[in-house]
């Protein structure tokens, strides 16, 4: 009975490899990153580019909605390498699938809104008819309302899809220049490289907007 209770501290090894001793590395998960990592190079343009970011929805989700801040900055950072990774070759562009854009669009308005009718029903309710409104008017604008509101995940999908497929459309109709001659070759080179400019402003802006739309939805309904 004694041996068996402290065989568990008998070493043990896989492969020939002792293992007991790395769960020493688990320290490493609770101590603060700062102090054995050190900032350089991309790490330090990452670092300034969250923190720009995360200052950009605080403004707007401050000083109640830090938890919804911190998943717009996630989402927006995700959007924004999706996009600039489908500018280059033999990169398939997801954010450019409706199926994707509309995925996110709808699991996040979907989880807003039902959230903002359970916790405030009344609230919302209320929102459906504007005061001021004619009496007589009230189920008219009670069904624009829905209307307005049901199509907000739809119009932000196919807002980013077609930003994305117009910018690739573009990019692959320059290409097509280069077949006229040498001239041609360069001039495609040179209108791409400087679309290729645009694009990558374009996936930082559609990637900001798709967020900060939703962040908007969701303190409205909240």
């Amino acid at each position: 009975m004694i041996i068996n209770l402290f065989s568990v501290f008998d070493p043990t090894s896989y492969f020939g490899i002792n293992l007991n001793w790395i769960i020493i590395l688990i320290v490493f998960i609770y101590y603060p990153i700062k102090y054995y990592l050190i900032d350089r190079g991309i790490l330090i343009i990452f670092k300034i580019f969250f923190i720009s970011v995360r200052k950009i929805f605080k403004e707007v989700s401050f000083p109640n909605y830090l938890a919804l801040n911190f998943l717009c900055v996630i989402t927006f950072i995700y959007l924004f390498l999706r996009n600039l990774l489908g500018l280059f070759p033999f990169i398939f562009t997801r954010t450019a699938h409706p199926v994707i854009t509309l995925g996110l669009g709808l699991v996040f308005w979907i989880s807003f809104f039902l959230i903002g009718f359970t916790c405030k029903f009344k609230e919302r309710c209320a929102h459906l008819v504007p005061e001021g409104r004619p009496f007589l008017l009230s189920p008219l604008i009670v069904l624009i309302e829905r209307i307005r509101h049901l199509i907000r995940p739809f119009t932000l999908s196919i807002r980013l899809a077609a930003n994305i497929i117009a910018g690739h459309l573009i990019i692959g109709l320059l290409s097509r220049i280069r077949i006229i001659g040498i001239f041609g070759f360069f001039s495609s080179l040179l209108l791409q490289n400087i679309l290729f400019v645009l694009e990558f402003g374009v996936s930082v802006i559609q990637g900001f907007v798709f967020r900060i739309l939703l962040l908007l939805y969701a303190l409205e309904y909240y």
